[in-house]
């Protein structure tokens, strides 16, 4: 079958277009007046409809009425992937979510934050693989070589999603979110899910390290935040842009299958940024295309006080920091939540039923 790549080409630059991006031949960059609204337009076309969800997990969502501030207590529940119910309590809380929203990849563990004053749903959380090559993290937080990194890459996951939903989203239930991931019965929940093909690989089936990256930039989540550090800004190259709206249909044309078919489980999107960038050559475009130039902020959250030593291979011991639930809740109080007690009863009070 003949590929007319002249028309492929057009077809990618209409849909870039539609969300205000254009192709700047001369320079070989990407222009776009807003990135906030550019992630915006991909939010609203990658992620779910709440629509189709809401009259069915009302049950679960809080209201005003419902909390009372100084006794919010979260706690963790597993989703169930196999339940329906589970499933539409996720895809509901995703679609609050102001940039794209992806799947994850490879290992997958998904958490529920339940308030047990009311058992309505604070936030979600979603860890997955993390990605295979991420300079930042593997030159300037970890230092690793390339050996390090292939035995202890496995030891690490990465915060796809997470945060809270209206309307915890309004008193600080994002960061109290983040601080669950210290809870205990995560790395414990890891321990217990992988612990055999830990075993089967001749890994250590412990969870030591955890990333994420900040939507825009710096995040407020993560800000003088207990255990989370701020380490640095990525370089920008993202390929939601192009693959949120159909151009990755048509990129895939020109890829050759013996290109496309290299995918190995635990490649991530390694996989997908290298059949991109040989799809962009293949049209003649750069591959800066890729280059978006939204640098996202990296946080590490260190589960174990030696993580250094461990990740870097100096030692097989792990000293896992001692969080407790109760600690850390009380740390969200007071840190965070008395000082601006009165502001966030006023913002709690200020909120539309979403019923």
């Amino acid at each position: 079958m003949d590929i007319d790549k002249f028309e492929i080409r057009e077809k990618i630059l209409g849909n870039l277009a539609e969300y205000g991006v254009s192709w700047n031949e001369d320079n070989q960059k990407l222009l776009t007046e807003d990135f906030r609204e550019l992630q915006y337009k991909l939010a609203q076309e990658t992620n779910p409809d709440r629509s189709n969800y809401q009259t069915k997990v009302q049950d679960f969502i809080g209201q005003s009425k419902d909390i009372n501030i100084l006794k919010i207590n979260p706690y963790l529940a597993l989703v169930n992937s196999k339940s329906k119910e589970d499933s539409r309590l996720w895809l509901y809380a995703t679609s609050f979510w102001s940039i794209p929203v992806t799947v994850g990849y490879g290992r997958r563990i998904r958490f529920f934050v339940f308030d047990r004053q009311n058992h309505k749903l604070i936030g979600i959380i979603g860890l997955c693989d993390p990605v295979i090559g991420l300079g930042i993290r593997d030159n300037q937080s970890i230092g690793w070589e390339k050996e390090q990194k292939l035995e202890r890459l496995y030891n690490c996951m990465t915060a796809y999603i997470l945060g809270a939903i209206p309307p915890y989203n309004y008193i600080l239930g994002s960061k109290l979110v983040a601080l669950t991931l210290l809870f205990p019965e995560v790395r414990k929940t890891f321990y217990h899910k992988y612990y055999q093909a830990a075993f089967d690989k001749g890994r250590k089936p412990y969870l030591v390290y955890i990333d994420t990256l900040g939507a825009f930039g710096k995040s407020a989540i993560y800000n003088r935040l207990k255990n989370w550090e701020f380490v640095g800004y990525t370089k920008g190259q993202s390929h939601i842009h192009i693959t949120a709206n159909g151009s990755w249909e048509l990129i895939k044309q020109v890829v050759p299958d013996e290109i496309f078919n290299t995918y190995k489980y635990g490649d991530g999107p390694n996989w997908k940024m290298r059949i991109l960038k040989h799809g962009l050559r293949e049209l003649d475009f750069s591959e800066n295309m890729l280059s978006i130039g939204w640098k996202r902020g990296y946080y590490r959250c260190p589960l174990a006080r030696n993580w250094e030593e461990f990740l870097l291979g100096k030692t097989n011991k792990i000293v896992f920091k001692q969080y407790t639930k109760t600690e850390l809740v009380k740390y969200w109080k007071q840190r965070w939540v008395e000082p601006r007690i009165e502001k966030l009863e006023e913002k709690l009070k200020a909120q539309v039923s979403l019923a």
